[in-house]
């Protein structure tokens, strides 16, 4: 999902994985879009160009949205983004540029019906805010007009964003439908409404892992980490509603056999009407890349379908699904043999998952500087993300550092595909200080992905688990430099306080943030352990503040708040306090002006739990929030 530049143009040069074909004839062919269609923001756009007179090719495409405004461009002949587009009638033109100076163009009708939740934090820049939201607003969002309106029971813990899809035809019927999926391997289909409580379809797949102190992998502690007895689902699933005859979702799963190892991996892509699989579905997922850190074989590192774990969220780019790795609890961790755990990212195909596209390892060699025999460097906290111009982000946790062997411990990447299913690191940036040193996990949240005005237009933010918060020049981010660090600015302490005596975020703890941040028209949220839901302020590429604080301060592990406004209207911070299951309101342009708490009426609006790192989503006047056994569902009171 991509969201437009104001005032300018967005250039993506990589190519494209979707099956459209340029016309041999010369001009534009639009895949999707269909004319006259329904479609729901943001539109997902797919096509491709020719022209038989430039030998050269197509240079650049472009959509443009309205009549002569260019909202989104991509260098070469193929096109296929998520453009954010209001509820409405549009008709939206494909433009196409040749290398020659020629230009051809195709326009299709559509109608966008309403605004889905289709990934992670809204859109895949991770941003946190979902600026399409009419309904809800700081007058009517108080404990006389606002409250919990119904829960649905589920079969385990949700630690995936719940995701929407409006006006869907499934079940018979027309609903609006809100998509969770469970660590017992189920993914349900709700009304959206509340109008039944019965699932519009419900799948489970498989047989989960058995989560305990030995498995899947010995002295991991799954069970003190997850809180439940299986892991199935836990990740955040990806919808592409223009896919197929009624569009489909991406999910990750872990399954065993019979509660038992072999313990795999791996991708679906069911019908978002039906939950059937498709018929590239599903894909068992495998690796293996050169390298010679411990774990290796041969020089062969190879995934291990027991030790890596999926938390981050699936992101969906240029036409493949990508899914990020790490470990549960850095186990296993080996120093000379044995096994041992790595940070992948795999890349698939979105239109035929049996095509794997993209392999990356984050730590393949033994170091050679003292950092480290290789492995570890999980991705984990951190969800994927990707910005404009189609480039990958990831962050991830501690482990070896040395990047002349292609080893990225605690440090934020860019990446691209390149030659035969490889992801090339463009650049990075790494703090200085963690070099080799312990478990402080720069890849406990999000960098979220700004373009931005200012002196620095295209930004990365984000904090690392021990409370400091970066913000990074996307382009030119820094590396490593052992005098000083190159990235912008970097704040500490920004997240968490530490309080003596703590079992969290202490004078001798770091656990202080796993918050990853929301932005929303120049203010960026965060809410650290021990902490306030504060609200630091973005002018010119720096930040400042905190310029407002909640009242409340939240436990461990704080909380990833998550906003809602009509554009830059009428915006609400959304968090919800963990250990107290609270779900918290607050004026996002004073956070200090709490709106609604759950607790205000607590026998009519109890949360009755909540889960660790997912935030909630806010779609057509309602929020969602999964919880250990419930998806839990708040709006304007009847």
């Amino acid at each position: 999902m991509v969201l437009a530049v104001a005032g300018g143009i967005a250039v993506i040069c990589a190519p494209a994985h979707a099956a459209c074909t340029p016309p041999s004839g010369g001009g534009v062919t639009i895949c999707s879009p269909q004319s006259s269609s329904n479609d729901v923001n943001p539109v997902h756009y797919i096509a491709a160009a020719s022209s038989p007179t430039c030998a050269g090719g197509i240079a650049t495409m472009f959509i443009q949205s309205k009549p002569g405004v260019n909202s989104y461009s991509v260098g070469g002949p193929k096109l296929d983004t998520f453009l954010p587009q209001a509820p409405g009638a549009y008709t939206a033109t494909i433009l196409a540029k040749d290398k020659c100076g020629g230009t051809s163009q195709k326009t299709v009708s559509i109608t966008v019906t309403g605004t889905a939740v289709l990934t992670y934090q809204y859109n895949v820049q991770r941003t946190g805010a979902n600026l399409y939201e009419t309904k809800l607003t700081p007058a009517n969002v108080n404990q006389t007009l606002f409250g919990k309106l119904f829960a649905c029971s589920v079969d385990s813990f949700i630690y995936g964003q719940p995701l929407f899809v409006p006006k869907l035809s499934i079940a018979g019927g027309t609903h609006n439908a809100v998509f969770v999926a469970t660590e017992n391997n189920s993914v349900y289909a709700f009304d959206a409404d509340g109008k039944t409580c019965t699932p519009l379809w419900h799948r489970t797949i498989g047989t989960p892992v058995p989560c305990s102190i030995n498995s899947p992998v010995t002295n991991s502690d799954c069970n003190l980490v997850f809180h439940t007895n299986t892991i199935g689902i836990t990740s955040t699933m990806f919808i592409d509603p223009t896919q197929a005859t009624h569009g489909v979702i991406y999910v990750e799963v872990r399954t065993s056999t019979s509660g038992a190892a072999p313990f795999l991996h791996s991708l679906h892509k069911l019908d978002v009407t039906t939950g059937r699989e498709m018929s590239d579905s599903p894909v068992t997922i495998m690796a293996s890349t050169a390298g010679n850190a411990c774990g290796s074989a041969n020089g062969v590192i190879t995934f291990d379908g027991a030790a890596e774990n999926n938390r981050s969220a699936l992101l969906y780019a240029n036409g493949a699904v990508y899914i990020a790795f790490g470990s549960i609890n850095d186990k296993p961790s080996c120093t000379k043999t044995g096994a041992n755990y790595f940070g992948w990212v795999l890349g698939y195909n979105a239109f035929n998952i049996q095509q794997q596209v993209a392999v990356f390892n984050a730590s393949p060699n033994i170091a050679g500087n003292g950092s480290g025999p290789g492995g570890k460097n999980a991705i984990w906290g951190g969800a994927l993300a990707a910005s404009l111009n189609n480039e990958i982000y990831t962050v991830t946790g501690n482990g070896p550092f040395n990047a002349a062997v292609g080893d990225y411990g605690n440090a934020y990447l860019k990446l691209a595909p390149g030659s035969n299913k490889t992801l090339k690191v463009l650049d990075y940036f790494s703090p200085a200080f963690l070099f080799n040193n312990g478990d402080l996990d720069l890849g406990a949240s999000t960098g979220i992905i700004l373009t931005v005005p200012g002196q620095f237009p295209h930004e990365l933010i984000g904090g690392g688990k021990y409370g400091t918060l970066y913000v990074v020049n996307r382009d030119n981010m820094g590396k490593f430099n052992s005098s000083a660090d190159q990235n912008i600015q970097s704040i500490q302490n920004a997240v968490g306080i530490r309080v003596s005596g703590a079992p969290t975020c202490s004078p001798t703890d770091d656990d202080c943030d796993y918050s990853t941040p929301a932005y929303w028209n120049g203010h960026l949220y965060v809410a650290g352990t021990n902490d306030h839901v504060k609200d630091y302020v973005l002018s010119n590429g720096l930040l400042s503040g905190p310029m407002s604080m909640s009242p409340q301060t939240f436990g461990y592990p704080g909380s990833v708040p998550t906003v809602s406004a009509n554009g830059t209207k009428n915006a609400i911070v959304w968090a919800v306090e963990p250990s107290k299951a609270i779900l918290h309101a607050y004026d996002a342009n004073n956070v200090s002006n709490e709106l609604y708490n759950s607790k205000q009426n607590a026998t009519r609006d109890t949360l009755g739990s909540n889960v660790k790192f997912a935030p909630p989503t806010v779609a057509d006047g309602k929020v969602y929030i999964g919880t250990k056994d419930h998806l839990v569902v708040y709006g304007i009171l009847p």
